[in-house]
């Protein structure tokens, strides 16, 4: 299988025991329903995954995870993306990083009413991060949380928060301080969306992809939330939102691989199939370098991939940051060539609900932008690539003024 020959032996029976499951138990026409939007989130299916470990797998046992590695949750999310779709896999993924956090972060009280019901698939969470006017950049936060007494009053408005309107409590990013430095101004609490002042402003049941978990506009006027439900320590959420995202941002890149990797199989399987001209199509050179090209591209997104999940397994959470956003950055735009060229291969059929590749396509699309943005990720990737390959030697004197001999001419050993 394309991408996984330097899985060890525990991870490929894990890949082989998740990928059994899922076949068996993830209904082709659960997936079709959801991209219809009739079904809004999958709930029996959420609970069906709660009773094998499959929510929250990295969490610890100890606290009603499956146990496993980041590296083993990352494996579980790509073959939920092949066997099913983005909001399928995004619904699950919730589990794995905010069930993360919860976990190391979270009281006793915490885990005992949000982390181990979320887990057992009881309740639903979503993940309040985005706002009308602010993005990738969580130093825009503006909702407020002010503490009175013992409990915190919320006003604010978060958008884009997929399934806010069928959870039952919200991952809630917050200021819980009029500082500029966003590294000691954020707080991250747990809001129940039953409590007064939680309104939806407006649903978004007609994306483009994504179709089925559903997202919303929130506002939250007056919400009161008890002081026993702040995560960690006021002031520290720009840590644990730090730390989630690259969880997050590795899940869902994998999910995204896993889609594209089911659309390059039916795009040559087909290309074995389909004549033109008296030739079957693999046997066309354009079309059998592009199967060529994706499956070396989708490796090497898969290297990447493999590579950050087993860095933040080291506990390399400061040092991966550059490692998780080249996994996004290659993994999603990979993802999203390779089902254009599968598009391509396959022809006009495949624009058409005959093969999933038109709704795999509308899927991937959104990765591009989602858990921090292309851009955002090349942003990152440039901050820290210029300190690691940063010349020691390099004779800057002489930059402009080469004529005076090389900035880059090093001594040899034992030269006068």
């Amino acid at each position: 299988m394309i991408g996984h020959d330097t899985l060890s032996a525990g991870e490929r029976a894990y890949l082989d025991e998740c990928d059994a499951f899922l076949s068996a138990r993830l209904d082709p026409e659960l997936v079709e329903r959801m991209d219809r939007s009739e079904v809004q989130y999958p709930s029996d299916f959420i609970r069906e995954l709660g009773e094998q470990h499959y929510l929250g797998a990295a969490v610890p046992e100890a606290e009603g995870g499956g146990g496993r590695s980041f590296m083993e949750e990352a494996l579980l999310n790509e073959r939920v993306g092949y066997h099913g779709s983005a909001a399928i896999a995004c619904a699950r993924t919730f589990t794995a990083h905010i069930g993360w956090i919860l976990a190391k972060y979270g009281t006793d009280h915490l885990k005992e009413s949000y982390l181990r019901p979320m887990l057992r698939g009881e309740k639903i969470t979503a993940q309040a991060l985005t706002e009308p006017g602010a993005g990738s950049d969580m130093a825009g936060i503006q909702t407020r949380a002010v503490r009175d007494g013992d409990r915190y009053i919320v006003n604010g408005e978060k958008r884009f928060l997929d399934g806010a309107h069928t959870a039952d409590f919200i991952s809630c990013a917050v200021r819980t301080d009029d500082g500029d430095d966003p590294r000691q101004i954020l707080s991250v609490m747990m809001v129940d969306t039953d409590q007064t002042g939680y309104e939806i402003l407006q649903t978004h049941d007609d994306w483009l992809g994504f179709r089925g978990l559903g997202s919303a506009w929130v506002r939250f006027t007056d919400v009161e939330v008890p002081v026993t439900n702040l995560l960690g320590e006021e002031g520290n959420g720009w840590q644990y939102l730090s730390e989630q995202l690259l969880l997050e941002r590795t899940y869902a890149t994998r999910a995204q691989l896993g889609q594209a990797i089911r659309a390059l199989e039916i795009a040559a399987t087909y290309a074995e199939e389909r004549e033109t001209f008296g030739e079957k199509l693999k046997e066309r050179q354009w079309a059998s370098f592009k199967v060529a090209e994706a499956a070396t591209r989708i490796d090497a997104a898969l290297l990447l991939n493999n590579r950050a999940a087993r860095m933040l397994d080291e506990g390399l959470w400061a040092e991966s940051k550059m490692e998780v956003a080249m996994a996004k950055k290659f993994g999603v735009e990979a993802a999203w060539q390779t089902v254009d060229d599968a598009m391509q291969i396959v022809g006009g059929i495949a624009y058409t609900k005959a093969y999933p590749i038109e709704r795999i396509m509308r899927d991937v699309r959104a990765s591009r932008f989602t858990a921090g943005s292309t851009e955002m990720m090349a942003l990152i990737i440039q901050r820290r690539a210029f300190d690691r390959l940063r010349d020691p030697n390099f004779r800057k004197e002489l930059v402009g003024r080469e004529v005076e001999g090389s900035p880059v001419a090093r001594e040899l050993p034992g030269r006068v």
